[in-house]
C-alpha cells in the first residue's frame, strides 16, 4: 500500500512547487493577484471532466444547504472546495494525499475572500483522521481512480458521514473496450490507475452500507464536453496561459488526448452517484 501511495503522490507532485508558477501565469493572463475571484482560478483548479460546470451541477444534485459540514476527498488544489464554500455557504474540510496540492490549495485560498477558505489536510482517504458522523455530506470528484482499496474508501466515507447524510461520487470509470492509454491526468502508467466499471463502483458503495438515491452514466456528457474543448483548442492561436498544464507539466496535452481517445473508443466512462447513510 505504501508503494501505491508513493506512486500516486509522486505522479501529482513531480513538477515541484506550484503556487509561484500559478501566480506568474495569472499575472501573465492579466489577472490582479491581489483581487482574485473563483472564476479567475476556475480554468486551472477544477481538475476533472466538465470542470466547474460539473461542480455546480453536482452541488444542486446533492441539495447542499448553507451551514452544512462537507468533506471533500481528493481535493487537489482546492477549486471545488472553494466554490462550494463560497457559493453554497457550506463549511468545507478538504483532504488530499499530495502534500504539494494541499499546500497550494491553502495558499491560493488565502488570496480569496474569507468565505472561500476551506480547511485543507493531507491525508489518506482510506484512513480518514475524523471522528465518526462528522459530516453532513461526503463528496469526491475524480479520486477513486487512484485508490486500489475502494471498499476501504467507501467504508471510511460511510463512517465519516452522519446518519441521514449524503455521499456524492463523481468518477472516471472503466469502459468495456479495454485498458486506457497512458499517460492520463491521474496516472503516468497502469501502476497508479485503479479503475472499476460503473456497476462495480455502485456495488462497492452499496456494500459499504449506503442507500442509493441516484446513479447515472455521464459518459455522453463527458464526450460532448471534451469534443467542445478540443475544438476550442484547435481554433486557438496559442495554448491558454491558465490550465491544468500548470500542475501536470508538458505531458498534459498527451494526457488529455489519451482521455479523449479513451472516451471515444469506450475505454473510459464517467459516472455519478448520490447515496445516503441510513438513519
Amino acid at each position: 500500500m505504501e508503494d501505491t501511495l508513493g506512486t500516486v503522490s509522486s505522479h501529482y507532485a513531480r513538477h515541484g512547487a506550484l503556487t509561484a508558477r500559478i501566480l506568474d501565469a495569472l499575472k501573465s493572463a492579466g489577472k490582479n493577484t491581489g483581487a482574485l475571484g473563483l472564476e479567475d482560478l476556475a480554468p486551472l483548479d477544477q481538475f476533472h471532466l466538465r470542470g466547474h460546470q460539473a461542480t455546480r451541477e453536482l452541488a444542486a444534485e446533492a441539495g447542499l444547504a448553507p451551514g452544512q459540514r462537507l468533506l471533500d476527498i481528493g481535493s487537489g488544489i482546492g477549486g471545488p472546495a472553494r466554490m462550494l464554500a463560497q457559493e453554497q455557504g457550506v463549511a468545507v474540510t478538504a483532504v488530499d494525499l499530495t502534500e504539494a496540492f494541499c499546500r497550494t490549495a491553502a495558499e491560493l485560498s488565502a488570496l480569496l475572500p474569507e468565505a472561500a477558505a476551506p480547511a485543507f489536510l493531507c491525508a489518506d482517504a482510506t484512513r480518514l483522521p475524523f471522528a465518526a458522523d462528522s459530516f453532513d455530506v461526503v463528496w469526491t470528484q475524480h479520486a477513486a481512480m487512484n485508490i486500489p482499496d475502494k471498499a476501504a474508501l467507501y467504508r471510511e466515507c460511510l463512517r465519516a458521514c452522519r446518519p441521514g447524510g449524503r455521499f456524492l461520487v463523481y468518477d472516471v470509470v472503466e469502459g468495456p473496450a479495454g485498458d486506457p492509454y497512458f499517460p492520463v491526468p491521474w496516472a503516468s502508467s497502469p501502476r497508479g490507475s485503479f479503475l472499476v466499471a460503473a456497476p462495480e463502483l455502485r456495488r462497492l458503495v452499496l456494500a459499504a452500507g449506503f442507500h442509493e438515491l441516484a446513479f447515472r452514466d455521464l459518459t455522453a456528457a463527458a464526450l460532448a464536453w471534451n469534443r467542445e474543448r478540443q475544438a476550442r483548442m484547435a481554433e486557438a492561436e496559442s495554448p491558454p496561459a491558465l490550465g491544468p498544464h500548470l500542475l501536470m507539466g508538458p505531458e498534459f496535452p498527451q494526457m488529455i488526448a489519451n482521455v479523449g481517445r479513451g472516451l471515444e473508443e469506450g475505454r473510459l466512462g464517467l459516472a455519478m452517484g448520490l447515496f445516503a447513510k441510513p438513519d
